[in-house]
């Protein structure tokens, strides 16, 4: 009898409890893993300055929780990606360096230039138990003649499970490697003919 009574008091408990295991509304934006294996490039591996991107989002929160509540950023978004795009690049062997405006870029005369806009960054917690992601960005790689090819390209996830404090932060990273690999591998493409 006193089971039957303390039932609803455990299932309420237990329910608290997960709710506050839930993430935050601040989202922390983790840098890719390291790779195991250091790359380096080839001596004859193509120079490449990467500028961030310019923000084009018309809302600078990253998204909403169930509440209504936003979900906020830790650091500038368009920069994370940007740096996500030069690691990912530096990882495909090209010899890669991070300039803060295209002028900075110019000055070091890479054999190309990326830039581009960040259209698109956003987390929704639909339950609470399941948060969906999306990006999407436009690249500019430019040679020192002028520009090369340019392409919009998108990303997206969908994650279910328990709630936990980091499952927002590590869904975001995970949508932006989804974003950067594919582009890396295009932008290697194209400077490696």
């Amino acid at each position: 009898m006193k089971l039957i009574r303390l039932a609803p008091l455990f299932v309420l408990s237990l329910a608290l409890l997960l709710s506050a295991c839930g993430p935050s509304n601040t989202v922390r934006l983790l840098p890719l893993p390291q790779p195991g294996v250091s790359v380096l490039p080839a001596p004859n591996a193509p120079r490449i300055s990467v500028v961030p991107f310019e923000d084009k989002r018309m809302d600078a929160n990253l998204g909403t929780r169930r509440d209504g509540s936003a979900f906020v950023a830790t650091e500038d978004v368009a920069q994370w990606v940007s740096r996500g795009l030069a690691d990912e690049l530096t990882r495909a062997g090209l010899q890669v360096s991070y300039a803060l405006t295209p002028g900075q870029a110019r000055s070091g005369n890479p054999d190309y230039i990326i830039t581009g806009k960040l259209e698109e960054v956003w987390i929704k917690e639909v339950s609470s138990t399941e948060l969906t992601t999306g990006m999407r960005a436009t690249y500019v790689l430019a040679s020192r003649s002028g520009k090369v090819s340019s392409e919009t390209l998108t990303s997206g996830q969908s994650r279910n499970g328990l709630p936990g404090g980091s499952v927002a932060d590590d869904l975001m990273r995970q949508t932006m490697l989804d974003l950067v690999q594919p582009m890396a591998a295009k932008i290697k493409q194209t400077v490696s003919h």
